[in-house]
């Protein structure tokens, strides 16, 4: 059942847990999934940073990228074993 109080990052992070417990991809291959890699992330701010109100939604969206993967990382705190534990 669905929960209307629910953040969109909660449903996104929920989602892609989903195709982990399927099987589907590996918890690593999934946080792959939901980060931006560094070195985009890093011109992408840059970016936000000069454009003023055009970027706006580009920041919004690594903002939003950002709390999927904290979500995500709540929820697949009780999977990980000390092999699959993030340094």
């Amino acid at each position: 059942m669905q929960n209307y109080f629910e953040t969109p990052e909660s449903v996104e992070a929920r989602a892609i847990m989903r195709l982990v417990s399927l099987g589907t991809t590996t918890l690593e291959d999934a946080r792959e999934l939901i980060s931006v890699p560094e070195k985009e992330e890093h011109a992408l701010s840059l970016f936000v940073a000069v454009a003023g109100k055009d970027g706006l939604p580009i920041g919004t969206a690594l903002a939003f990228r950002r709390k999927v993967l904290v979500e995500f990382d709540k929820l697949a705190t009780p999977m990980q074993t000390p092999a699959t534990v993030r340094a």
